[in-house]
């Protein structure tokens, strides 16, 4: 079987949409109270596991259900739409994680970690980013060897998404030398980067919980802090930098699917509310409907035809991947390749709430309501790897000769 091959069919598809639809419900009733509150209501957790999400991405060979990029990225959409985008966003970093671990581990880590996800539902967190320069930084987290094919390690990394609903946390650590200093050379530090993951029960892991943001407020995604944990030989992942940006069609098509929802989400609030508000008594006659006001109908059609081509470039670059067109693609660039499909949703998100709050009015901005929540979460999208200038500058490096 090639790296994408479709292993699942359009029936299977469609029952994974539906019971994305049916847990929405839930998210849709605890979305509004868990924004303002600021947290992910952990109580989601043994449902999302109940659902069989958790094993979505899993292949069929471990017992999951193989679900592919586009069957992904429909499910996060549904999620988001119907649900909540920002607690699909929280439970999406499952996702990530076990699509970047279908290729990155081992087979023997690939068994134990599909075991432990497809017969006890467990989930995922992975957080690399750190507080020096976020998704870029070279780890400042230590593994330092103990001596016995294990490490311990410390650090702390911040936007740790799902880490207070997580049964294992994954995470990048640069391998120290035996007394524990980081190699002084860049090149070396980079080269020690590695990927690990411990369960969450692990001594000397603690959470902070410092999230406090006016965007994807329900996602709970706080710091986490090793102190001194204990990661056993078969904990680790493999390298990081190599490794995991190769499996970057992991990182996107969830993504996209979350702001491929918010910008559907958008349209059909906006859409609902105009197709029966009526102004009454205008200047421009008598009970005028806002459906029959020409340039309602034209910005109406401007956000669909935003939310249409973005999602049209998603399921365009997962047929790519499918064929196995990104071939063609170098190794330096492939990354930025694929992540056009998520700039492509993240960027239709901003601009499809944008003319929603427009369209319906100064009530839109009422904090609370569904589409100013909306309008709130899309804005997080410019900031999920890769981000859009990462991106350009890749691209153009690579048309200019210039890329690495």
């Amino acid at each position: 079987m090639a790296k994408h091959d479709i292993e699942i069919t359009p029936a299977e598809r469609d029952e994974l949409i539906a019971r994305a639809r049916k847990l929405a419900e839930k998210f849709a009733e605890l979305g509004p109270s868990a924004d303002e509150k600021n947290e992910l209501p952990l109580e989601l957790v043994p449902l999302y596991k109940e659902s069989g999400l958790a094993r979505l991405i899993v292949p069929k060979k471990y017992g999951g259900f193989g679900a592919d990029l586009w069957t992904v990225a429909l499910v996060e959409k549904e999620l988001a739409s119907y649900g909540d985008p920002a607690i699909t966003l929280s439970f999406n970093m499952h996702h990530v994680m076990v699509g970047i671990f279908r290729d990155l581990l081992e087979e023997s880590a690939r068994v134990r970690l599909f075991k432990e996800v497809v017969e006890n539902s467990a989930l995922l967190s992975g957080p690399f980013s750190e507080e020096r320069a976020g998704f870029s930084t070279i780890a400042d987290t230590v593994a330092v060897p103990d001596g016995k094919g294990g490490w311990l390690v410390s650090g702390k990394k911040n936007w740790a998404t799902f880490i207070e609903g997580a049964d294992i946390v994954t995470f990048n650590a640069t391998i120290t030398d035996a007394d524990g200093k980081i190699p002084e050379d860049y090149k070396e530090h980079a080269a020690r980067e590695s990927v690990f993951m411990v369960p969450m029960t692990a001594p000397g892991i603690s959470i902070k919980r410092t999230w406090d943001t006016f965007s994807m407020r329900a996602s709970g995604t706080q710091t986490c802090v090793f102190d001194k944990v204990p990661v056993p030989a078969e904990g680790y992942g493999g390298p990081f930098r190599t490794g995991l940006i190769g499996e970057m069609e992991w990182v996107t098509f969830p993504f996209a699917g979350v702001y491929l929802g918010i910008a559907d989400r958008a349209f059909r609030l906006v859409r609902d509310s105009l197709a029966k508000k009526s102004l009454g008594h205008t200047v421009s006659g008598d009970n005028v409907m806002v459906r029959d006001v020409g340039h309602i109908q034209h910005q109406l059609g401007q956000a669909l035809v935003e939310l249409e081509m973005a999602e049209r470039v998603v399921q365009g670059t997962a047929a790519i991947m499918t064929a196995g067109g990104d071939a063609a693609w170098s190794a330096a660039e492939r990354p930025a390749r694929i992540s056009i499909a998520k700039i492509a949703a993240t960027e239709a998100a901003v601009r499809v709430t944008d003319i929603a709050m427009r369209l319906t009015g100064g009530g839109a901005i009422r904090r609370g309501g569904p589409l100013e929540r909306a309008f709130r979460d899309a804005r997080a999208g410019i900031y999920h790897p890769l981000s859009g200038d990462a991106v350009y500058e890749l691209l153009g490096k690579s048309q200019l000769g210039v890329l690495d």
